[in-house]
């Protein structure tokens, strides 16, 4: 995958040198290195790796849609980061998909808020996503966008 930079990000591949980074542990960070198209986001002013965005498998099983992971650390939060990092992942991803989806749970309204600011249009609702063994069942919104 290329580097992509914004005024305040770089967003490139994770490395092995990410380990020890306060947004994964080591397993995590492995498998972003094979999974390919996650990008590490790191502040241009310290080099800090604070979060990861990347374009996965969709959400609804469909081939030609990428779903949009984002995640920042929470002293990161609300500067407008994860909104420059979106829109320069969207800008590049015409590359790589026809359509973006966007999944988040039913009561983050600032996840919502970032889907339709950029123009994703809610799908529908997945009920009852289990995660992982250990999380509680929780319900999703589905969004997508036409590149």
């Amino acid at each position: 995958m290329k580097t992509l930079e914004t005024k305040r990000l770089i967003l490139r591949d994770w490395t092995l040198k990410d380990v020890g980074c306060e947004v994964y542990d080591e397993k995590t960070i492995r498998y972003l290195i094979s999974a390919q198209n996650n990008y590490a986001v790191v502040l241009k002013e310290n080099g800090l790796v604070i979060g990861t965005i990347g374009l996965n498998e969709d959400a609804d099983d469909n081939p030609d849609t990428r779903n949009v992971g984002i995640r920042l650390l929470e002293s990161y939060r609300n500067r407008g980061l994860m909104s420059e990092a979106l829109e320069c992942v969207i800008h590049n991803a015409r590359d790589i998909t026809k359509w973006l989806s966007y999944f988040c749970r039913v009561e983050d309204k600032r996840s919502q808020h970032i889907a339709e600011k950029f123009g994703f249009r809610y799908i529908k609702t997945f009920y009852n996503v289990q995660r992982t063994a250990s999380d509680e069942p929780k319900d999703f919104y589905y969004y997508k966008l036409e590149l």
